[in-house]
C-alpha cells in the first residue's frame, strides 16, 4: 500500500503480438473500400435505380464519412485500446449489417440507414487498428507503414471495384460484394480474440513466497530439532 503524497507507479505499456492485427486489418481495409466504394459509377446508378434527389445522394454519400469520422475516435480508438477484438467484432457486425441492409434497400430511407450503420462500423474499426498498431512495440512503425499504404490502396479501389460490379451486374451487388470479406474479417478477429484470451491465461503467475511464522517450542526447524 503506498503511502500518502507519494504517487502511484505508471501503468506498463500493453504489448500485443502482431498477429493480433490480422483480423482487425482486414476489417480496416474492408471498411475503406466500401466507404468510397458508391462514389462515381455506383451512385450514378443508384441514382437512377431509386429515382434520388441531388440532396438525397448527397446525404446517402456524406453521411456515412461523418459517423465515420466520429466513430473512429469515440468508440474506436478509445476502447479499441482495452478491448480491441471484442471492438472489432461488434463494429464488423455493424459494417456487414449496414451493408446488407444498404444493398436490400427498397428507398431513400432505408438505404441512408444503412450507410450509417456501415459508416459507423467502418469508423470504429479504423480507430480500433490504429489503437491496436501502436500496441505492436518494435513492430509499430512498420505496422503503421503497411498498414497506411494498404488503407490508401483500398480507399482508392472501392470506386474501381464498385463501379465495376456495377456495370457488370447491379448496383446492388457492387455495394454486397463486400459481405463475404466482412464474414471472412469477423471470422479471423473471433479466432485471434480466442487466441489472446488463451494466451493470457497461460501465462504463470509469479510464485508466491511461503509464509514464515516463529516455530514454537519442541517444533522442528529447517529439518532439525528447535533448540
Amino acid at each position: 500500500m503506498l503511502s500518502p503524497g507519494y504517487p502511484a507507479p505508471p501503468r506498463p505499456p500493453v504489448v500485443r503480438p502482431l498477429w493480433s492485427l490480422g483480423g482487425p486489418a482486414l476489417g480496416a481495409l474492408l471498411a475503406a473500400g466500401l466507404l468510397t466504394a458508391p462514389i462515381g459509377t455506383l451512385t450514378s446508378a443508384i441514382q437512377g435505380d431509386l429515382g434520388l434527389t441531388g440532396a438525397a445522394v448527397i446525404a446517402t454519400v456524406v453521411a456515412p464519412y461523418v459517423v465515420a469520422a466520429a466513430a473512429l475516435v469515440a468508440p474506436g480508438y478509445l476502447l479499441g485500446r482495452r478491448w480491441p477484438h471484442a471492438t472489432v467484432l461488434s463494429a464488423l457486425v455493424l459494417l456487414l449489417l449496414g451493408t446488407l441492409v444498404s444493398g436490400i434497400a427498397p428507398g431513400t430511407v432505408v438505404l441512408a440507414v444503412g450507410r450509417v450503420l456501415a459508416g459507423l462500423g467502418a469508423g470504429t474499426v479504423v480507430g480500433v487498428v490504429l489503437a491496436l498498431s501502436g500496441q505492436v512495440a518494435n513492430w509499430r512503425t512498420p505496422a503503421r507503414l503497411v498498414l497506411g499504404v494498404a488503407f490508401g490502396a483500398a480507399l482508392l479501389l472501392g470506386p474501381v471495384v464498385g463501379g465495376a460490379v456495377a456495370r457488370a451486374v447491379s448496383w446492388r451487388m457492387g455495394l454486397l460484394v463486400g459481405a463475404p470479406v466482412a464474414v471472412i474479417a469477423l471470422a479471423v478477429t473471433g479466432v485471434g480474440g480466442i487466441a489472446m484470451l488463451v494466451l493470457r491465461g497461460s501465462r504463470q503467475s509469479p510464485p508466491v513466497a511461503p509464509a514464515t511464522s516463529t516455530p514454537l517450542p519442541g517444533e522442528t526447524r529447517l529439518g532439525g530439532p528447535a533448540r
